[in-house]
């Protein structure tokens, strides 16, 4: 899929979602943010991608084409389909 698709898929739900201040985060901020369970990091890569250069622990994989489909699930649809809680708008 290309870049400009990803982005238009995107483009309805994940502004909804992504409205925190951006910052840069240190590896050992991240690993305690995660160890807090205070935030999900997403990683967008393909599956490919994870097969070959491993899985971000305490990660969850949604593939950037799918990333805008899956914030407009429902959440018991999500937790099915990707194993975690999904975010509410108000987690940012």
């Amino acid at each position: 899929m290309n870049i400009e698709k990803c982005l238009k898929s995107i483009k309805g739900s994940c502004h909804k979602f992504c409205i925190a201040v951006l910052k840069d985060v240190t590896y050992k901020e991240l690993k305690n943010l995660l160890n807090s369970k205070s935030i999900m990091l997403i990683d967008v890569r393909e599956t490919w991608e994870i097969l070959e250069h491993g899985k971000i622990p305490g990660s969850v994989n949604i593939p950037l084409d799918e990333i805008g489909e899956a914030l407009q699930m429902n959440p018991r649809d999500f937790k099915e389909k990707y194993d975690e809680v999904k975010p509410s708008k108000s987690d940012s």
